[in-house]
């Protein structure tokens, strides 16, 4: 079956690598190009797990990875003032997956590594959808807490599909990440889009993760400095699971565990040929200040 013209780009660290594997295998069901962009560092300014990052290289060699340091002493202060720096890194991350797309490439799936798209049901869902009509889509997804069997009722939509023309710089480079693609894009657009079967495409394993896991994820994500996260955490693992996640305060029902994800230590087997990209510091600086740009932001910026 021909797959339609979309690329899916991935923001990843191996403190997601419990996720990859099914979120990998799954973008690769229905994407012509998958696109995996991982930093130098955590976003805490600690050095990435580079023999785990090579396990995973080897594992997935239909999948492209681009490597890009992590220099904040090299962004320009006005760009990372205007963003802020914890909203910046992962902006930039979908900045160099998207200076990295092919010329084939018509809409773009924005992921992170812990969500996880039900492939064949999404490739159904391309193949009766008008998406290709809409600037930007939300699509709906369930939402996951502390263990994979965790589901919460309530649905949420934070993964867009968005038409490759309409990407620009300051879309991309945005405060607000990836509801900036929904907020700032006129119509037409859509959100909580489901399957052809009324039921979300997409699985959110968010705050699935062990208790080192979960601290390591609220040092270096985009919400850091909203509360005490690492009471939050210590508190919510000093005894079994209420019901209740802390985060949104969001009810649970018990489901089957989609895909293989679990909270065992993730293997990988070597499967081929890696395939690795890595920006130097002065190409990322170029993306950054838009001084070297892919030839079909030409007609964009």
């Amino acid at each position: 079956m021909e797959k339609h013209p979309i690329a899916t780009i991935v923001n990843f660290c191996t403190n997601e690598s419990r996720f990859i594997k099914s979120c990998l295998e799954q973008a690769l069901c229905f994407s012509r190009q998958v696109l995996v962009v991982i930093s130098s560092h955590f976003f805490d300014g600690t050095e990435e797990n580079r023999s785990l990052l090579e396990e995973i290289y080897a594992a997935f060699p239909d999948c492209e990875f681009i490597e890009y340091p992590f220099v904040p002493q090299k962004v320009p202060r006005r760009i990372m003032k205007s963003i802020g720096p914890e909203h910046f890194w992962h902006c930039a991350s979908r900045m160099v997956g998207v200076a990295c797309l092919r010329e084939d490439i018509e809409h773009v799936l924005f992921l992170d590594a812990d969500e996880v798209a039900d492939g064949e049901r999404f490739q159904q869902w391309l193949d009766c959808s008008d998406y290709m009509h809409h600037r930007v889509l939300k699509l709906a997804n369930y939402w996951y807490f502390r263990e994979p069997c965790y589901q919460a009722e309530t649905l949420e939509d934070s993964i867009a599909l968005v038409q490759k023309k309409t990407l620009t710089a300051d879309l991309v480079l945005h405060l607000d990440e990836r509801c900036a693609f929904y907020n700032c894009l006129s119509g037409p657009k859509r959100r909580m889009v489901v399957g052809v079967d009324g039921f979300p495409l997409f699985h959110h394993f968010s705050w699935v993760r062990t208790q080192e896991e979960m601290l390591k994820k609220v040092k270096s994500w985009g919400h850091k400095k909203d509360r005490n996260w690492e009471e939050l955490v210590v508190a919510e693992f000093s005894a079994p699971f209420k019901g209740v996640d802390f985060v949104h305060g969001y009810q649970f029902r018990q489901v089957s565990t989609p895909f293989s994800i679990s909270l065992e230590a993730p293997e990988f087997k070597m499967r081929g040929k890696k395939n690795v990209r890595r920006f130097t510091e002065d190409e990322f600086r170029s993306l950054i200040q838009l001084k070297k740009t892919p030839s079909w932001w030409s007609s964009i910026f």
